[in-house]
């Protein structure tokens, strides 16, 4: 199972950049990359500032990842092979290089949209001792969000039940967000109610994967339905969902995804063995 990269880490260490140090950075939605790779500091460090302060972003075993501080603009000029390309780039590189961005990005969009305490208002600043914003003026801690979510692959004998939704091109799994006082269960239950009004049973868990691209921690499944059941599509959310054979199924566009994992085992007939 994809599980994301497995040395990750967001406490901060109190490092300071090497040549092989890891630098990324985001903007308006696109990331610098280095020959479609995540930049070394080394290759960064003369497109920046004089009075550059790194900030220590993450870890990847004993790799450190930097940034430019969160709250601070920063515009690095594209040259000697430094590129941006949009964040999306992620789905078709190496396992590896996809977690750290995706993970990254998740870090990143918490900074952005956590500038200002909740409570009083005044300015968040980044604790030196543990990932976490802290108010400069009442001390409120914040720590990064975790959005739990699930996903399905629902199945009648060789049979798999996928749904279009209105954002995307391609047929997809059942998933969505757990909400607050659910179960993961429940939570399964009432989006596949929802979204195609039908009832599932023998649940079983596969596994997990952070992704960061939508802050979520994603809980996959897979379950068993009724295939003679009517379909009842929730218009607001879906504009199709149908049952499809084995044969029929088309693999998904991107392999980074545990959506791809749950597909592609059903489509070489390896996903019950999860069952055994």
């Amino acid at each position: 199972m994809i599980l994301g990269h497995p040395d990750f880490s967001v406490s901060p260490a109190g490092l300071h950049p090497s040549g092989q140090s890891l630098f990324v950075h985001f903007s308006n939605g696109k990331i610098l990359l280095n020959k479609n790779e995540l930049p070394l500091w080394k290759a960064v460090q003369p497109s920046l500032p004089q009075n550059f302060l790194p900030f220590e972003l993450a870890h990847a075993g004993k790799t450190a990842i930097f940034s430019a501080h969160p709250y601070t603009e920063l515009i690095i000029p594209e040259k000697d092979g430094l590129r941006y390309q949009s964040v999306d780039i992620f789905r078709s590189m190496p396992l590896e290089q996809a977690s750290l961005i995706a993970s990254c990005l998740h870090l990143w969009r918490w900074y952005e949209n956590n500038r200002f305490c909740g409570r009083c208002a005044s300015p968040l600043m980044p604790d030196p001792s543990e990932r976490a914003l802290r108010c400069t003026a009442c001390g409120n801690l914040l720590f990064p969000a975790i959005a739990p979510a699930v996903i399905v692959a629902i199945t009648c004998g060789d049979r798999i039940l996928l749904a279009k939704n209105h954002r995307h091109q391609h047929y997809a799994l059942i998933a969505g967000y757990v909400e607050v006082g659910e179960t993961l269960e429940h939570a399964l239950r009432r989006e596949v109610m929802e979204e195609v009004g039908l009832e599932i049973h023998d649940i079983r868990y596969l596994g997990d994967q952070p992704w960061g691209i939508s802050g979520s921690q994603m809980f996959a499944f897979h379950a068993k339905a009724d295939d003679t059941k009517p379909i009842r599509i929730q218009a607001s959310e879906l504009k199709d969902a149908r049952w499809f054979c084995r044969e029929d199924v088309e693999p998904l566009p991107h392999k980074v995804s545990i959506a791809y994992e749950l597909i592609e085992r059903f489509r070489d007939g390896t996903l019950e063995e999860e069952r055994e």
